[in-house]
């Protein structure tokens, strides 16, 4: 399993100046039969989901721990989540033949990613950064240590804060999940805080996959060479085993596309997107990667209508490969500094 250094991510993300940062991870959890849970006041049992018993188990996928969770001992839903889960869990499942069954818990993050702040100033950009630097593949393989052929997976994570411009957490988690349990169908409940509203307690949300062109076609074949290749977003020439993009197909394009060399940039995860924000005196887009790099595109002569924008937004947390054009025989002209023109998935 991965390895996360979550104070260096979020070292990455924002200064830290010394103040407390919670190192613990909160680990996943079996809390005992539902017999023994509903209606209680607390849960019964709180062991490693390895330790759980022999019987079928409601595995229940939450985003991250918060404050309560991480009270003594760290351990999933301590706090009012827990309450809602052993008051009302009958009611967000019905329809669904649960009797015998045990209760698991499962972080799709294990680390408090509010940093013990407000959930609407941290979380979903520290979420979002540890997920792209190795969360998903921590959470994919204790995934696939948990869950058996008879348990029924529930996702309850929340959508997050900046769902309007970025995938929804629980659909990162989602897509993951159906990636790494293709014949596990995952029933998709809302988190349980919301249970305290009746008509929140058996909603299933509507999942959409993720947004994003794959470009990998494009990105994996660098030491090939052909003409040209159509994609979505324009037109991507070869030109001296270089990647060339030229937005539109006309003479001033080809021109363009004749007097400029561009490469793809070595893949890296895509943490977050700044919009107008001042570089050198021009408002402009600013990608965060994932290794700490920042890569800029002036938005008035690049991306007039945003649209190149929107799409880096729905690229957050997945690995890409941004494109950069330098003038013929002054390679690195601008890709050095940091400039990009374009974005596409390397996956």
């Amino acid at each position: 399993m991965q390895d996360l250094n979550f104070e260096k991510i979020v070292g990455r993300i924002m200064p830290l100046d010394g103040n407390p940062l919670e190192y613990r991870s909160c680990s996943d959890q079996y809390l005992g039969t539902l017999s023994e849970i509903i209606g209680r006041t607390s849960f019964p049992l709180r062991v490693a989901a390895s330790e759980r018993s022999a019987q079928p188990c409601i595995v229940m996928v939450l985003e991250s721990p918060h404050v309560d969770e991480f009270i003594g001992t760290p351990g999933p839903a301590k706090g009012f989540t827990g309450d809602m889960i052993r008051n009302h869990l009958p009611d967000a499942l019905r329809g669904l033949n649960h009797d015998g069954f045990g209760l698991i818990l499962i972080n799709a993050i294990q680390h408090q990613c509010s940093l013990g702040a407000d959930t609407s100033l941290h979380r979903d950009v520290i979420f979002r950064a540890v997920w792209a630097a190795g969360g998903r593949e921590n959470f994919c393989t204790r995934l696939l240590s948990v869950v058996r052929t008879d348990d029924i997976l529930i996702n309850c994570c929340t959508k997050g804060n900046d769902f309007e411009t970025n995938d929804p957490l629980r659909s990162l988690v989602e897509a993951s999940i159906r990636d790494t349990l293709p014949s596990t169908a995952s029933v998709r409940r809302m988190h349980p805080a919301s249970w305290r509203n009746a008509s929140f307690r058996g909603v299933e949300w509507r999942y959409q996959p993720l947004d994003g062109k794959n470009m990998s076609d494009i990105a994996q074949t660098i030491d090939q060479t052909p003409s040209n290749i159509p994609t979505n977003e324009g037109n991507v020439y070869w030109l001296k085993d270089k990647v060339v993009e030229a937005k539109f197909l006309d003479e001033s394009a080809r021109a363009e596309a004749e007097q400029s060399s561009a490469f793809l940039s070595a893949p890296d995860t895509l943490v977050m997107v700044k919009e107008k924000q001042m570089v050198r005196g021009s408002s402009c887009t600013i990608l965060v990667m994932g290794d700490g790099s920042q890569r800029h595109m002036k938005t008035l002569t690049f991306d007039p209508d945003g649209a190149i924008t929107q799409k880096a937004k729905t690229l957050v947390g997945t690995r890409v490969r941004t494109s950069c054009w330098d003038p013929k025989g002054n390679p690195g002209r601008w890709s050095s500094q940091g400039y990009f023109r374009n974005i596409y998935t390397s996956e």
